[in-house]
Formats: structure tokens, C-alpha cells, sequence
């Protein structure tokens, strides 16, 4: 292997194991943290590669703020609030930046222009700093225009590692089972209009794991199931059975029995073919302790909230209809079930993107979840089917 090869080789292997470990770390992070988590990984690689200044990665961070800013020109207090003042003068120390108040009274106009356009991040700057980088762009707007950091950054995440740092494929069971064993369980973050309980009924059922034979058994928590789930823990790791204990938050004081029960049932010699499934609402506060700290370290975390923009959510809609479904559907108007069910899962993506607005525009609140979508296709299915003449 020459050392061409080798290198190449070796850069391979760093971008693999990278982008793996933000696989693994992503999947258990909270939709509003996994662009955080992107960048700084993104940072921390383009200062190891000499791209990027450690101390201005600081001053990004830190946002550097002057503690007493001189006055504001006239010219510029016509557009920039006072708020933001002291920020644009913190900015000077960074070295690029030392002329930028200076550069700002002397170019007012096009400073003008530049912070009141609706997309700053792409938009064009004044001429003395036409050609920064978009590290420093990101700078920029971390102390004038906050309220775009995210399109910059997710620009600049994109740019430097690759889309696939910032568009996650839909939530696949199959790939967190395959990472699981017996003395690995699976810990699900629950959130409003996602259950993973039709995931793992579907995978358990491809390796002969059902309701219906005992064989899976699906407890939700509440008061008088604590010895109940206890026992069905025991039974299923001696027999080999799975596992699923649903809303352990409701019981955050019986937890530390579980710790210690599960414990002892994966170090008693368990069936290999034993697996543990935990579900549990986050806690409401960041310091709140819901979950026994040996459970969460032990176990593979996924957190499958439903994304925030529309793309996502159509991406992440149309995984809950596999090809098999769609086979169905060729004996009967096979390209107006497309087309619907289309329509259908359009309507789905933008009621869950929807939510971020709150209650506004809402007579009541509803969790729009995964099995909506799911049986309004199976009631898509039966009108195609049994009617000549479909009701639209």
C-alpha cells in the first residue's frame, strides 16, 4: 500500500467511525440539540484541521460582549437597536473584525440593507467584508442577526461534514435492534404524537415475538403493576421472551426496584434471546431525575421526536408506508392510492410542523401520532377496494 493509499485509507476510516458516533449520539438527542451537537463537532474537526482559530470558535460561543461600549453613531441608531450595540463592539476583538464599527459608519447604507434583508446569512455584505468565509458570517450574525444563526450554521455544517449531518433518515427498529443484546435494552424518549410501540411489535413479529403467544408482553405503568412487571421481567429472561415497560415516569420511586431487578436478571445467566424495552417521558425540568442513572448508561437512548420542519416530516410520514403496502394497492386504482395517500401524508407533515406555533388556531389539543396516519391509510385502502364508485 503506497502512502497515497494509506492516507486515503486512513481518511476514510476517520470520516466513518465520525460520522457513526454522531449516528449513535444523534439518535438520542432532542430535535432543538442535534444542530448544536452538529456544529460543535463540526468546529472542533475544522480546528484540528487548522480551517478555523480556536479563540474565535470562543468568541462564537461565549459571544463576546463589551462591557462598555462607547456611544452609538446617529447613522447606525437608525437600524440597530441598542441592545445588540455592545455585541458589535465585542466582535472587534476578534482580529478580522477590529475595524467593523468604523467600516459600519463609513458604509451605513449598505449595512442598512445587508440587516434588514430577510435571509442576512445569504444575503450580500458591504464591501470590506465581502469575502469573509462563512465562519465569519456566522460571527456576524451572532452578534447582529441571532435570529438567523440557525440557516447559517446549518449551512456551514453541511458544507464542511456533508447533508447527511443535518438530514437524518427516518427512524428504522431493525438498525436499534441489531444494537441491542441481553444486557442491552432499549430506552425511548416519549414525545407527543410518537409511539414506538408499533415498531417494536412489528420487528418483534418478524423474529416470532408476539402479543398473541406470550412470547411479548407490553406493560404500561401505573398504580398496581409494579410487581406485575416485575414478575414478567424474571419470566422473560429466563424463557426468552421481550420485554416492554411503557411510561416508567409515573413511577420514578418503583424505578430504583427495577434498577436493581433488572440487574440481576441480566447477570443470571438470561436467554439470549431475552430483550428489554423502557419508554418514558422527559423530565420537566433539566434537573429533574426520572430515570435511575445505571439504566440510561446502559442502555441504547433513542429519541424519536417528530422534526420541526416540513421536509422532515414528510421523509419521516412516508417511512411509515413500506413497499408492501403499496403492493396491496396494485389489484385495486393503484395511481390514485399513490396519489392520495400523497395528499395524505402531506396533510400529516404540515399538522405536526404546525404545533410549533402552539395554540394559536387550535379549538383544542391533539397529538396528531404516527397511528393516525397509519389507519387513515388502511381506511384509504378499504374505500379503493370496495367501491366501484369511490366517495371522494
Amino acid at each position: 500500500m503506497t502512502p497515497r493509499t494509506l492516507a486515503k485509507r486512513v481518511e476514510m476510516i476517520l470520516e466513518s467511525i465520525t460520522f457513526e458516533g454522531f449516528s449513535y449520539t444523534r439518535r438520542g438527542t432532542f430535535e432543538a440539540h442535534k444542530l448544536v451537537v452538529a456544529t460543535m463537532l463540526t468546529l472542533r474537526i475544522n480546528v484540528r484541521k487548522g480551517l478555523i482559530k480556536e479563540n474565535e470558535v470562543v468568541a462564537l460561543i461565549k459571544k463576546e460582549v463589551a462591557l462598555e461600549p462607547p456611544p452609538m453613531p446617529d447613522n447606525l441608531g437608525k437600524f440597530i437597536p441598542e441592545a445588540i450595540w455592545p455585541a458589535v463592539n465585542g466582535l472587534q476583538s476578534v482580529k478580522l473584525f477590529e475595524n467593523l464599527v468604523s467600516s459600519m459608519e463609513s458604509e451605513s447604507l449598505q449595512w442598512k440593507k445587508w440587516y434588514g434583508d430577510e435571509k442576512a446569512e445569504l444575503a450580500e455584505l458591504p464591501k470590506s467584508f465581502k469575502d469573509i468565509s462563512l465562519f465569519h458570517r456566522i460571527l456576524l450574525l451572532r452578534a447582529l442577526r441571532p435570529d438567523r444563526l440557525n440557516g447559517a450554521l446549518t449551512q456551514y455544517v453541511t458544507e464542511s461534514l456533508g447533508i447527511d449531518y443535518i438530514e437524518q433518515p427516518s427512524f428504522d427498529m431493525q438498525i436499534v435492534y441489531d444494537e441491542m443484546s441481553v444486557k442491552t435494552p432499549a430506552f425511548f424518549v416519549l414525545f407527543p404524537g410518537v409511539d414506538p410501540t408499533n415498531d417494536v411489535e412489528r420487528v418483534g413479529a418478524k423474529y416470532g415475538k408476539k402479543a398473541d403467544d406470550q412470547t411479548f408482553t407490553n406493560i404500561s405503568m401505573g398504580q398496581g403493576q409494579e410487581q406485575i412487571a416485575l414478575n414478567a421481567l424474571k419470566s422473560a429472561a429466563t424463557n426468552g421472551n421481550w420485554l416492554m415497560i411503557q411510561n416508567v415516569h409515573l413511577m420514578t420511586d418503583w424505578m430504583r426496584e427495577f434498577e436493581r431487578a433488572l440487574e440481576v436478571a441480566v447477570d443470571d445467566d438470561p436467554h439470549v434471546d431475552f430483550r428489554c424495552f423502557i419508554s418514558s417521558e422527559p423530565p420537566g425540568l433539566p434537573q429533574q431525575e426520572i430515570i435511575p442513572e445505571s439504566i440510561l448508561q446502559n442502555s441504547i437512548k433513542v429519541s424519536n421526536q417528530a422534526p420541526q420542519d416540513l421536509k422532515a416530516n414528510l421523509r419521516r410520514a412516508m417511512s411509515k408506508f413500506d413497499e408492501e403496502y403499496y403492493e396491496k394497492a396494485k389489484t385495486h386504482k393503484y395511481v390514485e392510492f399513490k396519489a392520495i395517500i400523497f395528499g395524505l401524508i402531506m396533510f400529516h407533515a404540515l399538522i405536526l410542523g404546525r404545533r410549533k406555533f402552539g395554540s394559536q388556531g387550535w379549538s383544542k389539543f391533539y397529538s396528531f401520532n404516527d397511528g393516525d396516519l397509519t389507519i387513515c391509510g388502511d381506511v384509504l385502502h378499504n374505500y379503493l377496494a370496495k367501491y366501484e364508485k369511490v366517495p371522494y
